[in-house]
């Protein structure tokens, strides 16, 4: 109950605070511009950014009552806290990620139609177009977007920049570069992109090969962060008594935090170490 006070008396204090208030707007309006960032790169047009904000408050106070209730601690009440927060940040990178994946091996089915349409004498605009048409999401969503910026007068070069801008993707970057290198100075557009393709597919030989060099550290890594928790287990089936303390004293608490820190910052300094950019 102490802790369900503490949350109605500090949401109190952020309203009848005015600094406090105007700071905290002006994060919220800067997680609300990358959300919709994010949202509008995952073709999620449904959803506002607004109700993601009032989600991830739901989750972040959900998740700071239920263990500050359950563990009767502040310090317990601020992980929820932060969980809450963190989870959201997860999902969305999650779904960035397995877009971005999708579009890297779905490029090569593209750069072939476009290859294939310029060949046959369509124009850029007509070979997007064949893309957009036969191709599959995310893919087709990304060309269908670029047609549209096109067909609505945007400059083929302007548009290019654009896609490279909100695709990310080195391998996409190179493919907007290379076409618009070549219509600057004029080259064959078809033998651009069939050189384009033979580099690409080298570009992933090598990335499939750093994969394969580096799964050993990258699951010694996720081996490393687990083991912490897997040692607790142990010890709260040898000495569950013991095992409480680090629950429900102060200082055991505090230990548990900086453990949990600690080992997080370990498992992301490996995994960087062993990414690779090609």
């Amino acid at each position: 109950m102490i802790f369900l006070c503490l949350f109605f008396i500090a949401a109190a204090i952020f309203l009848l605070t005015q600094p406090v208030y105007l700071a905290v707007t002006r994060q919220i309006a800067g997680f609300e511009a990358g959300v919709e960032q994010t949202l509008s790169e995952l073709f999620i047009l449904e959803t506002k950014p607004r109700t993601v904000t009032f989600l991830v408050a739901a989750l972040s106070a959900f998740c700071f009552l239920v263990l500050g209730l359950v563990f009767k601690s502040l310090i317990a009440a601020l992980v929820g806290l932060v969980i809450g927060l963190g989870i959201p940040y997860l999902v969305i990178w999650q779904m960035t990620k397995r877009r971005r994946q999708k579009l890297e091996v779905q490029l090569m089915d593209g750069l072939i139609t476009l290859a294939n349409g310029t060949r046959a004498g369509l124009n850029l605009g007509q070979a997007f177009k064949l893309v957009e048409d036969h191709g599959k999401a995310p893919l087709s969503q990304e060309f269908g977007l670029l047609l549209r910026e096109i067909e609505h007068g945007a400059a083929i070069d302007v548009a290019l920049d654009r896609a490279s801008h909100r695709i990310k993707i080195h391998n996409f970057r190179l493919l907007f570069a290379a076409l618009k290198t070549t219509r600057k100075r004029g080259g064959n557009i078809p033998e651009t992109l069939d050189r384009l393709g033979e580099s690409i597919r080298e570009i992933v030989r090598l990335e499939e090969k750093v994969k394969a060099l580096t799964a050993e550290g990258r699951m010694q890594a996720y081996l490393m962060a687990l083991m912490p928790f897997v040692v607790m287990g142990i010890y709260g089936i040898i000495d569950p008594n013991g095992l409480k303390l680090l629950f429900n004293n102060g200082w055991g608490q505090t230990v548990l935090g900086v453990v949990i820190l600690l080992d997080f910052v370990g498992f992301m300094w490996m995994r960087k170490i062993v990414s690779f950019e090609i």
